[in-house]
């Protein structure tokens, strides 16, 4: 199924494509919680992530390109990297970024 977004082709960020599903919390998506964890799976699954619930009742699959533009700053982390894990302790720290174990 195919919908629009209001951002041009151009300010797409991400190598993948603007359709790709991913996975956030319903914290995130509604703004009560920051988003302080992005993964970057090797098969090219991305996740961000809250860190305030374990709970899969939280988790919501949303397209990616309506999650860029609700969250325009995960532009920043557009180039992480397959395999890498990208977080922070607050939204006013830095990212630090490292490889995933196995």
């Amino acid at each position: 199924m195919s919908h629009n977004h209001t951002f041009s082709e151009q300010d797409w960020p991400f190598d993948c494509p603007v359709e790709t599903l991913v996975v956030t919390t319903k914290f995130v998506y509604d703004k009560s919680e920051p988003i302080v964890q992005v993964i970057h799976y090797e098969d090219g699954e991305w996740q961000f992530m809250c860190n305030t619930t374990d709970d899969p009742d939280d988790g919501i699959v949303v397209c990616m390109g309506c999650f860029f533009q609700k969250f325009p700053e995960v532009a920043q982390l557009a180039d992480l990297p397959l395999g890498f894990d990208a977080y922070r302790d607050d939204i006013n720290q830095p990212w630090d970024i490292e490889k995933l174990e196995d």
